[in-house]
């Protein structure tokens, strides 16, 4: 190591330029005068006893009272004790910096704005590990592998994940990863659209997409305007993506009542007996249930004129089911339920039975 750079690394040890240079030059020099190590160095003859004497106060030099004032280097072995410890602390900082940059906290303010879409992506995963219900996830390829730990240890706990990919249009809908055990479903997008996670309702991640001409990150918690997202996570990129992946074909498990009226109504009004579970909450308690039952009533604001095919646009407004349990009828609303008895988190079809009305 040069002089300059040993010069600058005691710098950074909290000595002075002036410190740093009489020390090195007292180290080449020897025991000696200390009006010569300030004519050998940079330091001004009328400064140099202050700075010998600061350099002694840090256990870098002795002085010596004869005819003269002289100084010597003390040995090295304390004085670089400290050192080393200063690096190992500036190390271990470093470390942290870093640590604290791949999982920051959390914001918990309605809403934050970053600068960085990378953000979006970060607290995206730390939010994932909350998750109790549902994710959904719309993203690049290489985006969805960034989330995929959480994603997998989510599912694991049961958790509904619903991710769109983006693709170019042409291209084979390859994620470049196993989606086994991450994914309850994917879909294929061919438009860019933005990175977008909603979480459990009241979470949201949203970055623009490639083509904004501006870069940054939108952090959300509440519930108004994630439901705001969902909407057009539903009808703008999930609802209208073909489906490449479903981890079990054979489970029919609906996080929204719009996708769940849409779909099964028309077996209900043919007389077919629809048996379902609901995991949800149950508002006059606000506590977490479950309860299973047969639908016995569907309503949804203009049933009466109800065109052949519903669409999901027509079903945003008022809706519900009625479930018949073994010992009561239950109103069930989706996402925002007030008037009902209970919010659905989610609704799983587990039976279809042949009525006694249904024509073979």
């Amino acid at each position: 190591m040069d002089r300059d750079t040993l010069a600058q690394a005691l710098e950074y040890a909290d000595l002075t330029s002036y410190q740093a240079d009489a020390y090195l030059t007292l180290l080449e020099m020897g025991t000696s005068p200390a009006i010569e190590v300030g004519r050998k160095s940079s330091v001004p003859v009328s400064q140099v006893y202050d700075v010998l004497r600061s350099l002694e106060s840090k256990g870098y030099v002795e002085t010596i009272d004869r005819e003269k004032l002289y100084v010597r280097p003390c040995d090295p072995e304390s004085a670089m004790a400290d050192l080393e410890t200063r690096g190992e602390l500036l190390h271990d900082a470093a470390e942290e910096v870093r640590e604290r940059y791949r999982t920051p906290e959390r914001i918990d303010a309605r809403i934050g704005v970053t600068k960085r879409v990378e953000t979006a992506v970060e607290n995206a995963q730390t939010l994932i590990d909350d998750a109790q219900t549902v994710v959904e996830v719309a993203g690049t390829a290489e985006q969805l592998h960034t989330l995929s730990p959480a994603l997998r240890t989510a599912q694991s706990r049961g958790v509904v994940v619903r991710a769109t990919v983006y693709i170019d249009e042409g291209d084979r809908p390859e994620l470049g990863f196993d989606p086994t055990g991450v994914f309850s479903e994917i879909r294929a997008c061919t438009i860019p659209g933005p990175f977008l996670v909603v979480i459990d309702r009241h979470r949201t991640c949203f970055a623009p997409n490639t083509r904004s001409d501006e870069e940054y990150g939108v952090l959300i918690n509440g519930r108004i305007l994630p439901f705001v997202f969902h909407w057009y996570y539903l009808t703008c990129l999930w609802n209208l993506s073909p489906t490449i992946y479903v981890d079990d074909e054979d489970r029919f498990t609906y996080v929204t009542m719009e996708e769940l009226i849409r779909d099964c109504l028309p077996l209900w009004e043919e007389g077919y007996e629809l048996d379902v579970v609901v995991e949800g909450i149950d508002l006059e308690t606000e506590t977490e249930t479950s309860l299973e039952g047969t639908v016995v009533d569907v309503s949804f604001l203009g049933d009466e004129q109800k065109p052949p095919r519903l669409a999901l646009s027509d079903l945003g407004s008022y809706k519900n089911i009625t479930l018949q349990t073994d010992d009561r009828t239950v109103v069930v609303g989706g996402w925002g339920a007030v008037f009902e008895e209970i919010e659905m988190r989610t609704i799983t079809l587990v039976d279809i039975d042949l009525g006694e009305s249904v024509v073979p």
